[in-house]
């Protein structure tokens, strides 16, 4: 059954449907969802993300991972997990980097949260001979220090939203009209004064993740009973106002309602309600740094420098124009958030 033909007969059967729920059928059907029947990252893909931009990015991620071990991990492996990894290119890059740096002398355990089978297929083509674990819950982790990599992860997970008027907040939801999709507003709905919905002006519209909570708070508590590092590397924004879920295909925008099950569908993270969950439990949250400020400081253009020596002119140019779009303040320079949690406060590379 096709995923709209299906989202039609959830609401003939139980009135409008939230947000979440219709992102978790687009993303994740069984049958037609987006993350489960499609070809989805990379150049022909939908979208493209940062360690298919370049090898700089999982290689110097790595070397931020080694470096974090050495100085503040008391554990005989260096254990590293990355929630949901794509084709597994950041891990591949970032794993080759430490192995040759430490001359193979770490002992790594690799982690990977992720419960898309094709994925998961695409991962273990992409790091074949490698020591490697797959867990669906993040409550999988093994019990010691983890260095916890989330690159564009949070943003897909799936949002509720909420919108404010002069009456008060309701939800937006997802109903038919003229057998088409289309958004509604909820009943109104009751909320703390003293709760996340608190400081917002009417017209303002509130995007909150029960997800993204839920891992996030787990990861925190695994950090306060085990030690080691989450970092966060996403789109997103400070506030935590406004309307931000968008739809892509085929690396451009298109309608969030049009063809469900066909595009990419995502939101910018709430850094700000991140952080305030972290600093809750009295962990320690870095400054949120621009991507492009972080990759500059860890070295970025001095391993430019190196890929481009001794190499013919096309090829120095494409490697070029690929760090260029990670660090491009009008590209991915500045969009894209970095955040670290520990816990407690340390010197982090990139991150102070």
């Amino acid at each position: 059954m096709q995923i709209e033909t299906k989202i039609k007969d959830l609401i003939k059967k139980s009135g409008p449907i939230s947000l979440s729920r219709y992102m978790e059928i687009c993303l994740w059907d069984d049958e037609n969802g987006y993350y489960t029947s499609n070809q989805v990252l990379g150049r022909h893909g939908d979208f493209i993300t940062s360690p298919e931009i370049s090898q700089t990015f999982g290689e110097l991620i790595g070397l931020w991972a080694l470096s974090f071990y050495q100085k503040f991990i008391d554990n005989k492996r260096l254990c590293i997990t990355e929630l949901g990894s794509g084709r597994g290119t950041l891990l591949r890059d970032a794993i080759r980097t430490i192995c040759m740096v430490s001359k193979n002398k770490v002992d790594l355990e690799i982690t990977i949260l992720e419960k898309s089978e094709r994925l998961i297929a695409l991962q273990k083509e992409n790091l074949k001979n490698k020591n490697i674990k797959w867990i669906s819950d993040i409550k999988g982790l093994s019990f010691e220090p983890q260095i916890i990599i989330a690159n564009e992860f949070f943003d897909a997970l799936p949002i509720n939203q909420y919108v404010r008027n002069n009456k008060g907040w309701y939800e937006k939801k997802i109903t038919t009209k003229n057998g088409k999709l289309c958004f509604t507003l909820g009943n109104k709905i009751w909320v703390p004064s003293n709760s996340i919905f608190s400081n917002f002006k009417i017209g303002d519209t509130l995007e909150h993740s029960e997800q993204t909570i839920s891992i996030f708070s787990n990861i925190c508590n695994h950090l306060i009973r085990y030690d080691g590092v989450l970092l966060v590397v996403d789109y997103g924004n400070i506030s935590g106002i406004g309307d931000t879920l968008q739809a892509v295909s085929d690396h451009k925008f298109s309608s969030i309602l049009e063809k469900p099950g066909q595009s990419d569908l995502t939101s910018h993270v709430n850094f700000k309600l991140l952080k305030e969950i972290a600093i809750k439990k009295n962990l320690y949250v870095s400054p949120v740094k621009e991507q492009q400020n972080f990759l500059l400081e860890l070295g970025i253009k001095e391993r430019l420098k190196s890929l481009t020596k001794n190499v013919s002119s096309t090829i120095a140019e494409r490697v070029e124009t690929e760090v260029k779009r990670l660090i491009d303040p009008d590209k991915m320079g500045s969009l894209f958030k970095v955040i670290a949690i520990t816990k407690t406060k340390r010197h982090l590379e990139g991150l102070n």
